[in-house]
């Protein structure tokens, strides 16, 4: 009987979790050689993670760029140093390329996961000038469109919420460049669980189909000696 109750329990609260949604809040901001980004993920309210990148440098003389994150959760808030340099960014590279020409159908079903997933509380404010005032009120226009532009690509992939707050503010006297996107985004864990297992179905029959293909040519190297 207790086992029975425990199983209720447990399906009662993986119904719920299928259910739940997760939102991400996205901020990122750059101001001249500042740039900082914060992703905060949190479920039911109570449940969150935090992940920070407060500072990017580069280090031009030994061709790499030091990240400096910082992250904070449930178990409290922890600091690490990662160095990116030319052989990590190719070989790094060289395994999502593959992954990306092995899972067949990836795009597709990411374009489904795409549609289901909501943004909403989209702010993107910008200042900037170039130190002349017909070139910063040239670029503004240009700054304008290319907002706008982004926002309609990004409404095709998925489901934008309310009217996005856009502003460019031109400074016509001096050099400045400075950029805030913020916005909420929110998406079902069903959905999520859903994509992982149709991912993991298509790199079954990738790998299925490897197989095959491979005793096919052992098979058929043997036979000729």
């Amino acid at each position: 009987m207790i086992f029975f109750i425990v199983l209720f329990i447990l399906l009662l609260l993986f119904i719920v979790l299928l259910f739940s949604t997760v939102h991400v809040s996205f901020l990122y901001s750059h101001q001249g050689d500042d740039d900082f980004l914060r992703l905060k993920v949190s479920v039911w309210k109570f449940i969150s993670y935090s992940f920070a990148v407060p500072e990017v440098k580069v280090n031009t003389s030994e061709k790499k760029i030091e990240v400096k994150e910082k992250s904070k959760g449930t178990t409290g808030a922890k600091r690490k140093k990662t160095k990116i340099t030319v052989q990590t960014i190719k070989e790094n590279y060289k395994k999502y390329s593959r992954l990306l020409v092995q899972v067949t159908g990836f795009y597709r079903i990411l374009r489904r996961f795409l549609k289901k997933v909501k943004i909403s509380e989209v702010r993107w404010d910008s200042r900037f000038g170039l130190g002349d005032a017909a070139s910063t009120a040239v670029a503004s226009g240009a700054i304008w469109a290319l907002k706008g532009n982004v926002l309609g690509i990004l409404s095709h992939f998925v489901s934008l919420k309310g009217v996005p707050s856009i502003q460019v503010i031109p400074v016509y006297q001096g050099t400045l460049t400075q950029t805030r996107l913020s916005c909420m985004i929110s998406f079902k864990i069903g959905h999520a669980i859903v994509v992982m297992l149709q991912m993991l179905k298509h790199w079954r029959k990738i790998s299925s189909s490897k197989n095959k293909k491979s005793k096919k040519y052992i098979a058929g190297g043997t036979s000729h000696v």
